[in-house]
């Protein structure tokens, strides 16, 4: 059973059997070492459309934790992209595109206003999620600086990643992405076994969040 129908029981059934409350919840709801990590190695970047085998959300935060540690040397830096998509073990990986079209059906139906409510609606939930995912991986909310250096390696990822596992875009993928400055690599991108996955999140958990909750 996902949820139950009234607000007030609202819960979601979890990987390893836990019922996560989607109201009133906190940082002692959230098990990173079972839930975050298991969850983020199933769920697929991209909405699922990388050939072959699937390339999920616990290898790219990984590698892109590992990659934000080699080049600033900054543990907490790398701590906060690693569970800079924590949130998705609940939400989900809703693509930019089927965001954006949310928020133009919206706006066709309800009128202009319905379309920002709707970004609105989807920046807080995953909110809400993060400042209970911060402090469970032993972090306080990160500041405006760090905020803004994790949206530019996050945007970096994203570009690797669309250059190294994605047929070619039949269209830009917009400017900024198409500027962004390639992550280095030892190699090219391969998408790692769900359990490899899994575990190399573990073990960054315990490399770069020393103070995360185990439960």
């Amino acid at each position: 059973m996902n949820a139950h129908a009234s607000n007030r029981g609202l819960w979601k059934q979890t990987i390893t059997g836990r019922a996560f409350p989607m109201t009133g919840f906190s940082a002692l709801d959230i098990d990173l070492y079972g839930d975050v990590a298991e969850g983020l190695a199933r769920i697929c970047r991209y909405g699922g459309a990388v050939p072959g085998n699937p390339f999920c959300v616990a290898q790219h935060s990984v590698v892109g934790a590992d990659a934000v540690m080699e080049e600033t040397r900054d543990i907490n830096l790398a701590a906060y992209f690693l569970v800079h998509d924590g949130h998705e073990y609940v939400f989900g990986d809703m693509t930019t595109p089927v965001a954006k079209w949310l928020a133009l059906m919206a706006a066709e139906l309800y009128g202009t206003a319905a379309a920002s409510m709707v970004e609105t609606l989807i920046a807080t939930a995953k909110a809400r999620l993060d400042a209970a995912i911060w402090r469970a991986a032993g972090l306080p909310p990160p500041g405006k600086t760090y905020r803004a250096t994790i949206a530019d390696f996050d945007l970096r990822m994203l570009a690797t990643e669309q250059r190294q596992l994605l047929m070619p875009a039949p269209k830009s993928w917009g400017a900024a992405i198409d500027a962004a400055k390639p992550i280095p690599m030892r190699g090219r991108l391969t998408a790692w076994p769900v359990a490899k996955a899994a575990e190399e999140f573990r073990d960054r958990l315990t490399r770069y969040c020393p103070n995360a909750r185990r439960l």
